[in-house]
């Protein structure tokens, strides 16, 4: 199992979780920074070698369709297209990510190059535990943070062992004071720190019937 994101993690969780690092492990994580209540992570996506890839292979197949090219055969827009597709997809995985969880104030920010990409209250973000089938029925397990209009940022690569995972996620989201959300889409472990607004006025309307 490798962590993707060792540095987002508290001394304290990175003993528990007692994870080796293999050599040559992607470190998204560029910058962590912790005051009272606030945390800012500063991260690149981890495809950007997916992008690179990506765009030499259809500079070199653009090559050689334009070296053998044949009028009955027009696939130049194809390759047009594939290269700046690529390209695109290449600069914008080079771009910083930047994510604020200000409990202060209740609410996250995400940074897409310095551009405030999305704002919004704390309820709207979180840790979840993401489960996955592979072609023989077995489940591999992973830790993600996501939210509304966020990029999903994956701290734990796929991994059978569930109850670590499990449990480190709970830490971690202990820790951010986020919500933290099991594999399944309706459970009794799912931990809510953080309400819609709409919800809590309900609940405040049934606790004053009760008085």
């Amino acid at each position: 199992m490798t962590i993707l994101a060792p540095h987002l993690l508290p001394p304290w969780v990175r003993k528990y979780s007692s994870f080796c690092l293999q050599d040559g492990s992607l470190q998204r994580i560029e910058h962590i920074e912790e005051r009272h209540n606030l945390f800012v992570m500063e991260y690149y996506k981890d495809n950007i070698w997916q992008g690179l890839v990506c765009f030499v292979i259809s500079v070199v197949a653009s090559i050689f369709y334009f070296k053998l090219y044949e009028a009955h055969q027009d696939l130049s827009s194809f390759f047009i297209f594939s290269m700046v597709s690529s390209l695109w997809f290449l600069v914008s995985n080079l771009c910083k990510r930047r994510l604020i969880v200000n409990h202060i104030r209740q609410y996250y920010q995400f940074y897409i190059r310095g551009i405030l990409w999305q704002e919004g209250p704390l309820h709207q973000i979180y840790v979840r535990l993401v489960s996955q089938r592979d072609a023989h029925g077995k489940l591999f397990y992973s830790l993600i943070i996501n939210g509304y209009r966020l990029e999903v940022l994956t701290l734990v690569r796929l991994t059978k062992n569930r109850e670590l995972v499990d449990s480190l996620g709970r830490r971690i989201a202990r820790y951010l004071n986020l919500n933290f959300f099991d594999s399944e889409d309706i459970s009794t472990l799912h931990v809510i720190r953080h309400f819609p607004p709409e919800l809590e006025e309900d609940e405040d309307e049934e606790d004053s019937l009760v008085v």
